[in-house]
């Protein structure tokens, strides 16, 4: 079985099909960017079978059921509105944003980096979604948001994988597409992709070391090679330089991995152009423990 971040939901209860249990399937845990790569009548089955070990009722399973098919066809189109640059609702909007920028870009090179962040980005903003009860998941009761994220979050399956061997073959051909040659917002996608080429830290090292001089004269954003260098360096169990990856210890409080001289963390922050750590803490108002 091919697996992509196979994270289960907590509190799932033990498959039993036609069984109704008291136990409720909670939402989508928390980094979860899809359950299962597995073809589709499979995880029709895996998710079918978790709704009814959760379900109370057939009344409650057949109600739950509906709604999360409801759902799951308003995902669908609304993948087909998103990757066409129409304006959609929160939280898809920056999706938009670079699906516009594909159909404008007059590099052919740049068109396809702006149309697979796109994709990036649509897949990943399902989770929030999930997590907001927004778009497609507004209104839908925890046992409808569960089923209904197993299909809906299939649009990640492949992503990271395919975006990154383009980005490889891309950059070994043409270069690291700079602020002054393509813009700000062609750096920014590139920068992200490699930011989710997490299975491939090889590659991730190997941009980090071409960021660096572009860096310093600001061909590239500053700030995105800091995160990448702290990327790199948890990845490899090593002590962070710009603190900027971390985890959430308690409600509201976000705290750094290991950092290196942390009496020195602000100056290196403010010399790339970055607030200073206890404002960059401050973002994750709303982080859960």
């Amino acid at each position: 079985m091919r697996v992509g971040l196979l994270l289960m939901v907590a509190g799932f209860a033990a498959t039993a099909s036609g069984a109704f249990a008291q136990t409720p399937v909670l939402s989508p845990p928390k980094g979860a960017l899809f359950f299962s790569c597995d073809a589709a009548e499979k995880v029709e089955g895996l998710a079918s079978a978790k709704l009814d070990a959760a379900s109370t009722s057939p009344e409650a399973r057949a109600a739950d059921l509906a709604a999360a098919r409801l759902a799951i066809d308003k995902a669908a189109k609304l993948r087909e509105a998103v990757l066409s640059g129409q304006p959609v609702e929160a939280p898809y909007g920056g999706v938009t944003h670079f699906a516009n920028l594909a159909t404008t870009a007059t590099s052919p090179r740049v068109a396809e980096l702006f149309r697979r962040v796109a994709r990036d980005q649509f897949a990943r903003s399902h989770f929030t979604a999930a997590m907001q009860r927004a778009s497609w998941a507004a209104g839908l009761s925890d046992n409808a948001l569960a089923y209904a994220y197993y299909f809906v979050a299939r649009d990640g399956c492949g992503v990271d994988g395919g975006n990154t061997a383009w980005l490889k073959a891309d950059l070994l051909a043409n270069g690291w597409p700079t602020i002054p040659q393509f813009g700000k917002d062609a750096d920014q996608a590139a920068f992200l992709l490699v930011q989710h080429a997490d299975r491939d830290l090889a590659f991730q090292a190997q941009v980090l070391a071409l960021l660096e001089p572009l860096a310093k004269d600001g061909r590239t954003r500053p700030a995105n090679y800091a995160y990448l260098f702290d990327r790199v360096a948890v990845a490899n169990k090593q002590p962070q330089r710009y603190g900027t990856q971390g985890r959430c210890t308690g409600a509201g409080v976000w705290e750094p991995f290991e950092v290196e001289a942390p009496e020195a963390l602000d100056a290196r922050r403010a010399s790339l152009g970055m607030s200073s750590e206890a404002e960059y803490k401050a973002r994750f108002s709303s982080c859960r423990g």
